[in-house]
């Protein structure tokens, strides 16, 4: 019997690890392009940058990410997820060739710009690894997800200490054409290919799994398909055999319940609180944080130290599950706003110190900051979207707010060199400490709790306290 659950584990674990290896990739690039930059500053370079054209460089793959996120979400229900990722790496595979041989800022800036269309493909991830692994299972192989980014990010900066730019490039290229090839041994999921009416090829794929040995209880292994009829708002009122029907809704007036502006303007409040504290900056821009902020170490192997705290925040994210949200973002933007606070005060200490002691003290700070930035207040914000709109407007809605929270990500990015020009660097990372204090406030005061609700009791906290008072639940 064990040896049947250890086979199951294991082709469930190659099938998650190679759809995920879509996000090992886009780790890397994100620490990638801060490798870039470092090393086009260096005098041997042929290529030379303004700091305008060094922030294109870096924000212009986030602004791109929505007309992607557009073009996945139609073709992951039209082909499948696992051939959607495999069309994904035509434009990230094209990216990292033309970067290997660019030999000036516009050809950099046009892989920049591809490399943008697969960035948001985490929604495949998401939705593959949902339907492929049983319900008690699946929040442990969803973690793959932020694993393997901060995977991504670890590795590309142990590369960095030993190639040039191009040659990781190349490297990139390699891997992406290898795990394209290797996908053609992941099957679809069976639930999307039963929806599909593939029922034959989804038996094989049920049958080649025999996920009966790791299932959990019987209604933990519930089908997916089943659907919480709690969720559901009632169409008809019935009477014993008497039914009134109830008139359609136009579906513009959706978008004016409270129950749709109030979560969207609860998580648009989220995202501007997340991309404030700056945790965006600090994997964008991680040696040039780390130049200005006089770290006396080498760049790479500090990012290198971001990179495992990223990772191992990751996994005690994952560890945490079962904590209450709003108490991981209270810990995680608390914790945050102190790493940050200390490094203000420190370069504040030793202005113009050629030599300042406690060289470790800016060096932990930042790994801290990291590291309790993945408890909650970078994964959070996209967590909440899926769980607090009602099913009718869910997809929109999430799209809109996701792409808003891209927009807000590339802008930060966008701007963060003119802002440490114009203000200096303890002025930013002091408003950045102010919005990790935010972050706490938010989940004091406005964030709802989801951890262990239905979506019909989530609703509920939009709804007006008196209304919610006449409503009995059994």
């Amino acid at each position: 019997m064990k040896h049947r659950q250890l086979k199951c584990h294991l082709k469930l674990l190659f099938c998650s690890t190679m759809m995920c290896f879509t996000q090992f990739l886009i780790g890397c690039s994100y620490s990638f392009s801060s490798t870039l930059l470092s090393e086009l500053r260096e005098p041997s370079s042929t290529i030379h940058l303004t700091i305008e054209e060094e922030s294109w460089i870096t924000s212009i793959t986030v602004l791109i990410c929505p007309i992607g996120l557009l073009m996945i979400g139609i073709l992951t229900d039209k082909f499948g997820r696992r051939k959607t990722v495999q069309i994904v790496y035509i434009p990230m595979a094209l990216s990292w060739l033309i970067i290997t041989f660019a030999n000036s800022y516009t050809t950099i800036l046009i892989g920049k710009i591809i490399l943008g269309i697969p960035f948001g493909v985490s929604t495949c991830m998401f939705l593959y690894i949902s339907e492929i692994t049983p319900a008690n299972l699946r929040p442990l192989y969803i973690t793959l997800v932020t694993m393997t980014v901060g995977l991504g990010m670890m590795v590309e900066c142990i590369l960095a200490m030993f190639f040039h730019w191009q040659i990781i490039s190349g490297i990139m290229l390699v891997m992406s054409v290898a795990n394209f090839c290797t996908l053609f041994m992941v099957p679809e999921p069976p639930m999307w290919l039963r929806s599909k009416g593939r029922t034959a090829e989804a038996d094989e794929v049920d049958k080649w799994l025999d996920l009966g040995h790791v299932m959990g209880t019987p209604a933990t292994a519930a089908p997916a398909t089943t659907v919480d009829t709690a969720d559901v708002p009632d169409t008809a009122t019935v009477d014993g055999d008497k039914k009134t029907a109830v008139a359609p809704t136009p579906y513009w007036s959706l978008f004016l319940r409270r129950n749709v502006w109030m979560p969207t303007a609860i998580t648009l409040t989220f995202f501007v609180c997340q991309q404030g504290s700056g945790v965006y900056v600090l994997l964008f821009y991680s040696m040039d944080v780390l130049r200005d902020c006089r770290v006396p170490w080498d760049s790479n192997t500090v990012s290198l130290f971001l990179s495992v705290a990223r990772l191992m925040g990751g996994v005690g994210f994952a560890a945490m599950h079962r904590v209450a949200r709003r108490k991981l973002v209270m810990i995680s933007g608390g914790c945050m706003a102190v790493s940050l606070l200390v490094v203000v005060a420190y370069m504040s200490a030793f202005t113009g110190v050629q030599d300042p002691p406690f060289a470790m003290t800016l060096i932990i700070a930042f790994v801290m900051f990291m590291f309790f930035a993945l408890f909650a207040i970078l994964p959070m914000p996209w967590i909440l979207c899926g769980e607090v709109f009602p099913m009718e407007v869910k997809g929109v809605m999430n799209g809109v707010v996701q792409t808003c929270g891209y927009v807000m990500w590339f802008m930060i990015c966008k701007i963060y060199p003119s802002m440490i020009s114009s203000l200096g660097v303890e002025i930013v990372w002091s408003i950045f400490a102010f919005f990790c204090i935010l972050n706490v406030l938010f989940a004091i005061f406005i964030m709802p709790e989801t951890k262990g609700k239905t979506l019909a009791e989530v609703l509920l906290y939009f709804e007006p306290q008196k209304q919610v008072k006449k409503i009995n639940f059994p």
